[in-house]
């Protein structure tokens, strides 16, 4: 019986480690690494390039979480037919199913995707951890995700600052002139000299 909880304990756990750093590390904007910057300059450093090499940090936390799962439920499932018999695998199937989609996805993503800014000091040293660890398992992942994805599509950053305008003045964050002053700002590079 101990067995049977400690597989289950490990797995739901280790997978909720996983989709806490994977919402939270998904979360961080570009805006809040730039503006810890100004406070914790060691950090910024560190989230910056796990940001920008977002592809490592996620792999890490996908081949985790992959094989918490594989083995929580081969654990789970032995044990299970051991303690209780074959003909409450079903039963058991169910319950660990339900015990990793609440507990592992749904609750602890909501959370890393609510406490994002709290956890972000933690997610350097964690992910670099577990990059370290996971190592061949991430250049695995590199070798495929290079021939499938190719380079990543640029980013239109002056329509995104635009639309972050726009959200800030439906937000009551900015105020109408604060976001007409930004929209006329990013579009000064489209009017001629000689329309001033």
């Amino acid at each position: 019986m101990f067995l049977l909880i400690a597989f289950a304990v490990l797995s739901i756990g280790a997978s909720f480690l996983c989709s806490v750093l994977e919402a939270a590390i998904l979360s961080l904007t570009p805006s809040y690494i730039a503006q810890v910057q100004e406070t914790n300059e060691p950090l910024h450093k560190k989230l910056n390039a796990l940001k920008r090499d977002i592809d490592r940090p996620l792999a890490a936390i996908l081949t985790l979480n992959t094989i918490a799962h594989t083995v929580g439920a081969t654990g789970v499932g032995a044990q299970v037919a051991v303690v209780f018999g074959e003909a409450w695998l079903g039963v058991a199937s169910a319950v660990m199913t339900l015990a990793i989609l609440i507990l592992s996805e749904i609750i602890p993503k909501t959370i890393g995707a609510t406490f994002w800014r709290q956890l972000s000091p933690w997610l350097p040293p964690i992910l670099n951890t577990l990059i370290l660890i996971l190592k061949p398992f991430i250049w695995m992942s590199e070798q495929i995700t290079q021939r499938i994805g190719g380079n990543a599509a640029d980013t239109d950053m002056r329509g995104e600052i635009k639309a972050l305008a726009r959200i800030g003045l439906d937000e009551k964050a900015l105020d109408q002139d604060e976001a007409r002053t930004i929209t006329n700002i990013l579009n000064l590079h489209e009017i001629k000299i000689s329309k001033v």
